[in-house]
């Protein structure tokens, strides 16, 4: 997993979270080598769906409920 992507993703949800969501992506879709989360992979085809990462994209925490 790409170090620089992990850290985009991080910034917004926390590196242990950041890690287990881009792990959860990476079985359902193809990475490519790009470390920018727009482009890294089809968010569609994620279980979390576009929305979810449309939001860590936007800096905004993407779950429903508050930490």
């Amino acid at each position: 997993m790409n170090k620089k992507l992990i850290k985009q993703v991080a910034k917004v949800i926390g590196k242990k979270r950041a890690i287990h969501e881009l792990n959860l992506a990476a079985r359902d879709t193809h990475f490519s080598d790009s470390d920018e989360l727009l482009i890294a992979f089809d968010w569609m085809l994620t279980p979390q769906g576009g929305f979810f990462w449309q939001d860590i994209y936007e800096g905004e925490w993407p779950y429903v409920y508050q930490e």
